[in-house]
């Protein structure tokens, strides 16, 4: 069974990782509920799914990290929950619009959770909802504040760079050589060399100027079409990004029409530069996320001086862009 379906046997194959996992009921009936099935219809990458191969969805990621905590914690029936939950309140096209609307999507999730066809579900079965938020909340095999790696980093790096092509060794090689040392991910030398070659080869990705414009400059014009259509910004965050696109391509604001089009059709017309313009859009890379597993009870950083290596070229990765069209 393929992850496109609807888990009509309860058996899910998780191409990526090329394992099958057996869902519990209330898993089966949370994937067939309307808050996770939207996630088939939103790009993980964001934006840059107009112009690049990196079109996987939100969808694929959650199961991707559900399959995850089902192989490394196949007793723990909240964190399998907190796992296949944990990006319900993504907006459209991810991150893209998240910040310049004012959104949080973590605060998205626990609204979701707490209340509505989620919540029943969770009710019905004897899951408290709160119980699932509180999880989301704190250090988890899911995910942390730490420099550690956790699932949910885990998938989305392994997932982007097999999408990318930029892969040293297939994840489902990859898995096989971890293990969770509490709430962390650990592994041998060799493995974890592969898994930091994914996080800094993931950044290099999402941290190019052109994947970084196509989100600005989306976001530039969903800001614009809000402020021509009262009441829209309410709406955006339930919305998919297909149907965004056409919000924007019929949009009443001609900047938003010409941005979507410029995005959708002619990307080679965005201007890249490191110094301003008139009607740019600066962004600032200021955020990375330096995830590393452990080797034995030590930091991959500190246990291989060829992790260490590789992940020191992340420092180099922070700048300041303007984009324009």
């Amino acid at each position: 069974m393929s992850i496109q379906h609807t888990f009509s046997t309860g058996t899910i194959w998780e191409p990526l990782y090329q394992w099958q996992m057996k869902a519990h009921p209330i898993e089966v009936e949370l994937f067939r509920s309307q808050p996770v099935r939207r996630l088939k219809f939103l790009h993980h990458f964001g934006a840059s799914a107009l112009f690049s191969p990196m079109t996987h969805s939100r969808f694929e990621h959650t199961v991707g990290v559900w399959s995850l905590m089902a192989h490394f914690c196949p007793d723990d029936p909240h964190l399998r929950i907190a796992a296949l939950l944990h990006d319900i309140g993504h907006l459209p096209f991810s991150h893209a619009v998240e910040r310049t609307l004012g959104y949080d999507h973590h605060q998205q999730t626990e609204q979701l959770i707490r209340r509505g066809v989620v919540a029943d579900i969770l009710i019905k079965h004897g899951i408290s909802p709160p119980s699932i938020v509180d999880i989301l909340n704190q250090d988890s095999p899911l995910t942390n504040k730490t420099t550690l790696l956790g699932l949910d980093h885990l998938d989305s790096f392994l997932r982007d760079t097999y999408y990318a092509g930029q892969q040293v060794r297939p994840p489902s090689e990859i898995v096989k050589g971890l293990r969770l040392r509490g709430h962390y991910v650990e592994a041998d030398e060799d493995t974890a060399a592969a898994l930091v070659h994914a996080v800094v080869e993931d950044h290099r990705l999402f941290l190019n100027p052109q994947f970084l414009a196509m989100d600005a400059l989306l976001a530039k014009a969903a800001a614009h079409h809000c402020e021509s259509n009262p009441g829209m910004k309410e709406r955006i965050p339930s919305l998919m990004d297909h149907e965004l696109i056409q919000e924007l391509l019929q949009s009443n604001n001609a900047t938003s029409r010409e941005i979507i089009h410029v995005l959708m059709y002619e990307p080679q017309r965005i201007q890249i530069t490191g110094e301003p313009v008139p009607g740019s859009i600066e962004v600032k890379i200021r955020k990375l996320y330096k995830k590393q597993p452990l080797i034995g009870d030590k930091l991959a950083s500190e246990a291989s001086f060829q992790s260490a290596v590789k992940l020191a070229e992340l420092d180099s990765m922070t700048a300041t862009y303007f984009f324009t069209i």
